[in-house]
């Protein structure tokens, strides 16, 4: 069985809390507490931080960046698009913002445990997932992060 529940998002960043919320409340049915559970049995609460902080991220991005100015943030058009099947989820993240392949634009992770800084760490956990992007014809960008368990090994 497939579920899929659709969120649009303001240019606001207070809306981030109520994403993370949503994504969390999510991602609860796919939850196994004990790491040695079976390891196909669902996402534990480590993998699930890492997805949120991942779209936390995208989505904070692009209200940050993505838009040239306030007049533009007023009209952004952002949505997420939350997937789930048995053993797989799946988040897509749209917006009308200028174009942004943030896959090509990942965090070197040395460079953070270095210089000690803070942002953009939420792209790091971008290759914890399978992700893929493309700007779609209707010039949006298309953000989409997945999560499959069901060959884990």
């Amino acid at each position: 069985m497939r579920t899929e529940i659709a969120l649009k998002v303001s240019g606001d960043l207070a809306e981030l809390k109520g994403v993370r919320e949503a994504v969390r409340m999510f991602l609860e049915s796919t939850r196994h507490i004990d790491l040695n559970e079976d390891p196909n049995g669902g996402l534990d609460s480590i993998e699930q931080n890492r997805i949120i902080l991942a779209i936390d991220e995208a989505v904070a991005n692009i209200i940050e960046h993505g838009f040239p100015d306030r007049a533009a943030l007023a009209e952004a058009q952002i949505s997420l698009t939350m997937r789930k099947e048995p053993r797989k989820v799946e988040f897509e993240i749209r917006d009308n913002g200028v174009p942004f392949n943030p896959l090509e634009h990942k965090s070197d992770t040395e460079l953070y445990y270095e210089e000690g800084l803070e942002d953009g760490m939420g792209l790091v956990t971008l290759t914890t997932l399978d992700c893929s992007y493309e700007r779609s014809q209707n010039m949006q960008n298309v953000l989409v992060l997945k999560r499959d368990w069901s060959q884990k090994k």
